[in-house]
């Protein structure tokens, strides 16, 4: 059986590929390295060598790493670009940017995430497309995820693109694009609401952007994050949001209250205009350095029992038995691991649930060295030959090991 037969664009096979792991896992390890290009680590490993104070660190450190102006402008001018390709097969589709670009929290080495959306309103579909177009549209709305995004890729591929699937809940589509790692999912609401919810954490504070930076980065550097089994960035946000709601007095206050005070939830027009709610949120009280507050993170998660599970939600932590016993059904049921952080925008969503065993235990025995990191004076002595402060924590992993 063939889908779309008529304009070619899905077929029996694409639609039951799947691939083997070890073809998975070398595309992944080409798609890690495609990511790096624009963040070099030698690089940021001089600059930090030559600071004169671990003050100076934390700002070379987000000056290097941050995206610019004009890499925002590069990623929106993708974004576009991207559109353009798939407007002629779905006239009133659209393509939009999600995540760190948007909340301006990324590395300049994140992935570009992009969401295409159509339109579920087929007179309106129709009014703008021929027979062969509408027939299109008419049948993609009533694929399976997947093949929503195996569709996709058919279009990229005459369009020229190289791409792969990467299979999960919601499946994402990946590519490369002027140099930039794309990864591109269909209708992901999910996604846009946490973007909104990133955007406003960090215009409520700006300390969440640099610490968010740079423990995305720390947690890149010991390969945590950015492959198969391994923790995902919005993981490193939820950890540092419920480490920074639970601070005395908080720097951010519940997620709950949150939502509470603006309508995320109800955006249906994919705008990220969270600016207008500032006002509704009182001042912080609390003035703690950015500085402080690194080493507070490590301690703070060094010393935490992960038996429980991490609600940012509520800034509470809940027991994970009396946490599944709430599921509704077997499909929904909120899932147990190691780590367990329960995603505040889909309750029944454990945010590590994929993450492996041995990256669960990588991430607390790092956050154990980290802590001890702090104890030893002399590793924040500015020294230009040896490795020391943010470039310590960052490179000291195996030193602190072998201590």
């Amino acid at each position: 059986m063939q889908r779309i037969s008529k304009v070619g664009i899905i077929n029996s096979a694409t639609c039951h590929y799947m691939g083997t792991f070890k073809h998975f896992f070398r595309k992944f390890l080409q798609k890690t390295k495609q990511s790096q290009k624009l963040l070099s680590h030698t690089s940021l490993k001089h600059l930090l060598q030559n600071c004169k104070s671990v003050e100076s660190q934390f700002e070379v450190f987000n000056s290097y790493t941050k995206l610019t102006e004009e890499d925002i402008l590069l990623r929106y001018a993708i974004c576009r670009d991207i559109e353009k390709i798939f407007q002629p097969h779905f006239p009133s589709s659209s393509v939009h940017l999600t995540g760190s670009t948007v909340s301006r929290l990324g590395l300049r080495s994140s992935d570009l995430d992009l969401s295409f959306q159509h339109s579920s309103d087929l007179s309106n579909q129709c009014a703008h497309a021929n027979e062969a177009d509408s027939d299109l549209t008419s049948e993609f709305l009533t694929l399976a995820p997947r093949e929503k995004v195996e569709c996709l890729q058919s279009i990229l591929t005459e369009s020229g693109f190289k791409s792969q699937i990467i299979p999960g809940n919601c499946p994402i589509l990946y590519f490369s694009y002027k140099n930039i790692s794309c990864d591109l999912s269909v209708n992901n609401k999910i996604a846009y609401l946490s973007t909104n919810l990133m955007l406003l954490c960090h215009m409520l504070d700006d300390r969440v952007a640099f610490l968010y930076r740079y423990i995305s980065y720390w947690a890149r550097n010991y390969k945590l994050r950015g492959g198969v089994g391994r923790f995902k960035s919005y993981a490193f946000f939820l950890l540092l949001a419920y480490f920074l709601q639970t601070r005395n007095p908080p720097i951010l206050p519940s997620i709950e209250h949150m939502l509470d005070k603006t309508d995320l939830i109800n955006h249906q027009n994919w705008s990220y205009d969270v600016f207008k709610y500032l006002n509704r949120f009182e001042n912080l009280k609390n003035s703690q350095s950015t500085e402080n507050l690194l080493q507070e993170f490590f301690t703070f998660y060094a010393k935490f029992d992960f038996s429980n599970v991490i609600c940012p939600l509520s800034s509470e932590l809940a027991n994970p038995i009396e946490l599944a016993s709430k599921s509704v059904s077997a499909e929904h049921q909120f899932l147990i691991n190691s780590i367990s952080i329960q995603d505040p925008l889909n309750l029944n969503w454990n945010v590590t649930n994929g993450v492996n065993l041995k990256f669960c235990n990588r991430f607390r025995k790092g956050m154990i060295l980290m802590s001890k990191a702090y104890q030893d004076d002399q590793v924040w002595v500015p020294s230009k030959s040896e490795k020391w402060g943010l470039l310590y924590l960052l490179e000291g992993f195996n030193d602190l090991k072998a201590s």
